[in-house]
């Protein structure tokens, strides 16, 4: 069979149930999407395909030689060094976008997440917000591409969760007459090939594997925990004027100490959906297979906790942050 899942861009195969693009004998023909892609769009059944992170760096070599336009997207509540990553393995022209403009506070001023990106030094030749779910800059966007293209095909690349999938589907609904949709998830691994989807006679998008960063929570939790991690609206930030000798708890994911300082304010940017409470510094209380993690924050500072967000802290203090060893956290100059 030479054909591939429109759903993660696979190649379609009956014969192994137990390999990726399987698909049943008896629906082979007809089928469209994989059996892995039916489950997670239908029943939120999800697959977890490990693909090391050398299969995703010979995938962008592959682009970075084609010399093509590419859209590097990246979550807003994401933005990291992997930035630098990225852009040193891509030779191509770089139009950067931050997704899921719709998350954060109307009051957020994006000027300064821009100021903050150019700190990078990141070889880009434009740089735009977007939110596909409120279709906020997609036109924008959209004259963007066509103007700096430089054949038919753009290729789309960024880490998991970063919307990617989100905004070619809107991309076709948008601009083509295409009817075949992409499968969307929040899990990791979702698209699997390069996969292209043509938009009109001047513009195919080629999708590519989410690129699995190190060290982000989507990779170290289940897919109901997520829900919840995951923001879905417009996150309302928490303030927590509170003293030394004091926790701020995030469920049980993770335990932040106030360990020194004067009387300080915290300000939590992360999920409406996840419980945090404020109490006193208590060594017993532990967070699923937790690292300590020692910060002296200076004012201005923000401690970003990957993948799930992060506390701006306004005066100088010192903070240990408990969380899932896996997670990677650290501090960065605040963003807002």
């Amino acid at each position: 069979m030479n054909k591939r899942c429109s759903g993660c861009g696979v190649l379609l195969q009956y014969d192994k149930p137990e390999l990726e693009g399987y698909v049943e004998h008896n629906i082979c023909e007809k089928s469209k999407i994989c059996r892995r892609c039916f489950r997670l769009r239908f029943y939120g059944d999800y697959i977890f395909v490990n693909k090391s992170h050398e299969e995703y760096e010979n995938i962008l070599n592959q682009i970075s030689r084609t010399g093509d336009l590419v859209v590097y997207m990246v979550d807003m509540f994401d933005i990291s060094d992997e930035l630098i990553n990225v852009d040193n393995l891509l030779d191509n022209p770089l139009i950067l976008v931050l997704t899921k403009r719709d998350l954060l506070p109307k009051s957020v001023k994006e000027n300064k997440i821009f100021k903050h990106i150019k700190t990078y030094n990141l070889d880009i030749i434009d740089m735009i917000s977007i939110s596909s779910e409120k279709n906020y800059n997609l036109d924008k966007l959209y004259k963007m591409i066509m103007k700096h293209k430089k054949s038919n095909n753009v290729y789309i690349v960024g880490n998991t969760n970063a919307g990617k999938s989100s905004f070619i589907n809107k991309m076709i609904k948008n601009y083509s007459n295409n009817k075949v949709f992409i499968t969307t998830s929040m899990l990791p691994t979702t698209t699997l090939d390069l996969m292209e989807i043509k938009i009109n006679d001047k513009l195919t998008i080629v999708d590519t594997p989410g690129l699995v960063e190190e060290g982000n929570i989507v990779n170290s939790y289940d897919y109901m925990l997520l829900k919840k991690i995951l923001p879905k609206k417009e996150v309302k930030p928490r303030t927590y004027q509170i003293m030394s000798n004091s926790s701020l708890l995030i469920e049980d994911l993770v335990r932040v100490d106030y360990i020194e300082g004067e009387r300080n304010s915290f300000t939590l940017y992360l999920s409406n959906e996840l419980e945090v409470n404020s109490v006193k510094i208590n060594p017993i209380i532990k967070v699923r297979n937790f690292k300590r993690h020692s910060f002296e924050v200076n004012s201005g500072e923000d401690i970003v906790i990957s993948g799930l967000g992060w506390i701006k802290i306004v005066n100088k203090a010192v903070v240990e942050v408990f969380v899932n060893e896996n997670v990677k956290v650290y501090k960065r100059e605040s963003i807002i």
